[in-house]
């Protein structure tokens, strides 16, 4: 039915205008809105959610296709031959739920579905009004079908407020009507869980406490309608019985609808209700800003929430793919936003400037502006624009201070381009500026990409330097990465890095220096190959000690005694010290809360490996719900991380596994969790996509390596052993030590059936390999080689390896599979998996372990798709 029908004019009356609609929103008594918001999937395209339009277009065509065995011509044609072959599933008035279910046998693979279409969607500007909506008490429940997470993202990002969200009915019932917290109820549920509804069966009829909560809000509240089709007979057969109560739906029911659209026959009918009034807009967003007019709020993306997702919103506002900005008010808005962006550039330009400047240096205006259009033309990455610009300006003969400006950014852009040469052409001219500028000197320590290159650049200037820490504290740690990489000439020693660090010490000893924990990692790493650490473990006690004597407090001492505590798996020392920063953490002021939970989530994860699993899970369990209430502290990626962990490996729950990494991408210290996020997403296969996405994101200071080490990981989750190993390759010449390196490698080989390349790499790298359980991986990767050609293996070697280890743990139980000890090899499998299920994901790899030994744990998944 369209604008010019009879039937569309009986409509005349029932008619209302936006304006009308916010008159009566404004219309209430008290503080309480009398309206609650009711959002269908057509709220949701403006943020890249595909319309049920779309989809049922394309599920038909494919089902008429499979069913018919005829060529599809047009889709009436495909429709009139489903209503007259398949009236047994096949209901024209709802294709959406009919297709579906007939296009998905389980809820499991509908829920996989649908987590797919609203995985990493981020919402539009529509929701930012939305909350600013709520905010301003124009209403304060909102009901939706809709399985995404749209609503309760905005409300995360753009308000301090934290709403109830229902997305199960179980949850529904304990929603109170007076509670003041914004209320998201999800009628269908959420993605989250196998019990969505989507299907022509599951929604003829809603859950009996989602029933009456819907019931409960109606008496007191009208209900405004967006972007919903109607086409839910569990929900309209509710809201048309209600309708014919007195007492019920008293202010209401407004459907919006978009200019334009038909109205169905089914759609008039309701229409024609008593009590029911329709709003032709142009679309949800576009509503949402006119209320926010009408009802005198402003777009003030308020919250104190800041993270790269809320940025990445922010954009894809300005960059209005979807044409929102026709809308003038959204217009404006957008103005606003780019203006505020513009700010925020400037305000990063100033604190840019203000760390490098003296007060004599202050810049002119105008050589301001100059550098905010170059800084915005390579964020943008119009590098060759920019590079023209910038020798435009040099070749005008700015001053020392704007040259340098200028030219750290044209090495910014080199580097960018991968020009290495030139970058280096570009830093030898900065330096001529200013030869003593010790920032300028390590700054061209990036531009080499070999570490020894490194490293002798850095010794290079120690006579230039003889007083500066930080040329130490650089040189130090680039050499304990190259005594690392085993590199054959003798460049550096670990005795020189401890002599180096020992006098960084000595000209600065506060807890801030970096040398206390260079020292560590070099003692550490000088210690590797030792199978008894009590020498090691004496001479780090004894640093521990003298930085404990300056502050027991500092977050830099406690971050080194968590890391040495951690790694030494002593878990009785590891529950002490848990104690002790649970006590500290309640006396510490807020900004440092933070630190002691990234230290808490450290130790509570080596309880993963403890023996006592009942006491562990219980610690761990109080740890998580102790610290998730601390609104700002409970974001940080280590505690999500440490949540995804537990669930995974305790309550074996992918879903939630994954929903945590997924969070811990936007959080505080993400890229210091970059691997384990990857990993735990790469769990699903079908994360794939999703990683690489999240890779291309990250910024340029994250280490090349190690990108290249999770794309390895990703080509071989894909099985092309070919380009995982060639990536590979490129980490470990771009400076991945030599012992991880030789172990992928050995690894990707098994996968990849290169068994005679596994012995061949093993037996030239053995003598190279410092770290005795590395050696002891690389014997087993041989072994399992040898073993799968036919070869004799070396029985007395890996009874070694089960010396080493005390019988057991996850080398040990590798090789006792080889020894054929499946009993033994078993016992030590089920262990590790019952202390750990995330074990059994980094087990189903390993061509160590049989698959048949893993299939008994296979049943248990909780299934990700």
């Amino acid at each position: 039915m369209n604008d010019s029908s009879p039937l569309y004019k009986k409509l005349e009356s029932k008619r209302r205008t936006v304006k009308d609609l916010a008159d009566y929103i404004k219309t209430r008594s008290g503080s309480v809105p009398n309206y609650s918001l009711f959002l269908g999937a057509g709220a949701s395209v403006t943020s890249g959610i595909r319309t049920a339009v779309d989809l049922v277009d394309e599920w038909r065509k494919e089902i008429f296709i499979r069913l018919s065995s005829m060529e599809y011509s047009t889709a009436e044609h495909a429709k009139e031959w489903l209503a007259n072959n398949h009236r047994d599933w096949y209901e024209s008035s709802n294709e959406y739920s009919s297709l579906f279910e007939k296009k998905f046998d389980l809820p499991s693979q509908r829920r996989r579905f649908v987590e797919l279409q609203v995985d990493r969607k981020l919402p539009s500007i529509g929701y930012a009004y939305l909350v600013e909506l709520f905010e301003g008490k124009c209403f304060d429940t909102v009901f939706t079908t809709n399985f995404d997470d749209l609503i309760n993202e905005a409300f995360y990002q753009f308000s301090s407020d934290r709403p109830l969200l229902c997305a199960h009915d179980s949850s529904i019932k304990g929603v109170s009507i007076t509670s003041i917290r914004p209320k998201i109820i999800k009628l269908h549920g959420d993605y989250l869980f196998d019990s969505i509804k989507s299907s022509l069966n599951e929604t003829e009829s809603l859950e009996v406490n989602t029933k009456e909560k819907l019931i409960e809000f109606t008496k007191e509240y009208g209900l405004i309608f967006v972007g919903y089709a109607g086409n839910d007979n569990s929900i309209m057969d509710i809201i048309k019985y209600l309708l014919k109560q007195d007492d019920y739906l008293k202010n209401g029911v407004y459907w919006c609808k978009r200019k334009g659209d038909d109205i169905s026959q089914e759609l008039f009918k309701f229409l024609s209700r008593d009590k029911v009034y329709y709003v032709e807009i142009d679309g949800f967003d576009e509503l949402m800003a006119e209320l926010c007019h009408e009802l005198g709020v402003n777009l003030s993306l308020g919250g104190s929430q800041k993270s790269t997702k809320r940025e990445r919103m922010i954009n894809n506002f300005i960059e209005d793919e979807y044409s929102l900005s026709k809308n003038s008010l959204i217009n404006r808005d957008i103005a606003s936003l780019k203006k505020h962006t513009y700010m925020q550039d400037i305000s990063s330009l100033i604190n840019e400037l203000s760390d490098n400047e003296g007060i004599s240096e202050k810049i002119p205006e105008i050589d301001f502006r100059k550098l905010l259009t170059l800084d915005n033309l390579i964020k943008n990455k119009v590098f060759d624009k920019a590079e023209d610009e910038i020798e435009k300006l040099l070749s005008l003969q700015p001053d020392d201070n704007m040259k340098a400006k200028f030219l750290q950014r044209l090495i910014e852009i080199h580097e960018e381009k991968n020009e290495t040469e030139k970058a280096l052409e570009q830093s030898d001219r900065l330096i001529r500026l200013d030869e003593y500028n010790i920032s300028y000197c390590l700054s061209r320590t990036n531009l080499y990409k070999e570490i020894p290159d490194k490293v002798k650049y850095l010794k290079g200037l120690f006579d230039k330097f003889k007083y500066s820490i930080d040329i130490r504290n650089e040189a130090s740690r680039f050499s304990i990465k190259y005594l690392e990489g085993n590199y054959n000439d003798n460049l550096v020693q670990y005795d020189d890095v401890l002599d180096w660090l020992n006098t960084s010490l000595a000209k600065d000893c506060s807890l801030e220096n970096p040398a206390w924990r260079l020292k560590r990692d070099a003692i550490v790493s000088k210690y590797e190959g030792d199978i008894d650490k009590k020498e090691r473990n004496e001479i780090i006690d004894t640093l521990l000690s003298e930085m404990k004597s300056i502050n027991p407090t500092n977050t830099n001492y406690l971050g080194v005694l968590t890391s040495h505590i951690s790694e030494s798996q002593d878990h009785p020392k590891v529950r002490e010290l848990i104690s002790n920063l649970t006590g500290l953490f309640e006396t510490t002021s807020r900004s440092k809360k933070k630190y002691l939970l990234r230290h808490l989530s450290v130790l509570h994860s080596c309880l993963l490996d403890s023996d006592e699993i009942d006491d562990s899970r219980k610690l761990m369990k109080k740890f998580i719900d102790d610290y998730s209430n601390e609104k700002k502290e409970s974001q940080i990626a280590p505690f999500l991380i440490f949540k995804a962990r537990y669930y995974i490996g305790l309550e074996r729950n992918v879903e939630l596994a994954i929903n945590c990494a997924k969070a811990a991408m936007d959080a505080i210290w993400r890229n210091n969790e970059i691997e384990k996020i990857c990993d735990l997403l790469l769990i699903d296969e079908n994360n794939v996509d999703i990683v690489d996405e999240y890779l291309n994101a990250l910024p340029n200071d994250v280490p090349e390596t190690l990108v290249l080490k999770i794309r390895s990981d990703m080509m071989r989750i894909k099985g092309n052993y070919k380009e995982s190993i060639e990536l590979l390759d490129k980490a470990h010449n771009s400076g991945w030590d030599f012992s991880g390196y030789i172990l992928s490698k050995t690894y990707l080989n098994l996968c990849a059936e290169n068994y005679e390349k596994v012995i061949e790499i093993s037996n030239e790298s053995i003598d190279k390999v410092k770290s005795y359980r590395e050696k002891d991986i690389l014997i087993i990767n041989r072994e399992v080689a040898k073993k799968r050609l036919g070869y004799e293996i070396k029985d007395n070697e890996i009874r070694s390896i089960l010396s080493h280890h005390q019988s057991k743990g996850e080398v040990a139980m590798c090789a006792y599979f080889l020894l054929d000890d499946d009993f033994n090899a078993k016992k030590q499998l089920k262990i590790l998996i019952e202390k750990d299920f995330f074990n059994y994901y980094r087990f189903k790899d390993w061509p160590a372990v049989p698959s048949q030994a893993l299939s008994q744990y296979s049943i248990e998944i909780k299934k990700v798709a």
